[in-house]
């Protein structure tokens, strides 16, 4: 059962590009700073290694932050 707990390992560019659109996003006005960790496991959960295409998934990724992540004041 040990397998079920191995998992691979982020490469330096899948790094780079989570966290490219990490600061893309955290930096918005809409966003909530204080929604900044919340948004990080998000990211590290959603789209594990050798899973993400920053490509092809930022979109989503944009748009699931602004759902979940936006300040109150801005979800109007």
């Amino acid at each position: 059962m040990d397998h079920l707990f191995v998992k691979s390992s982020y490469q330096p560019e899948e790094l780079a590009e989570l966290k490219s659109i990490f600061d893309d996003v955290t930096g918005q006005s809409w966003f909530d700073p204080d929604a900044k960790v919340s948004f990080a496991k998000y990211l590290i959960e959603t789209f594990p290694a050798e899973a993400f295409d920053a490509q092809r998934y930022r979109s989503v990724v944009a748009a699931s932050a602004r759902m979940f992540y936006c300040r109150e004041s801005s979800a109007a």
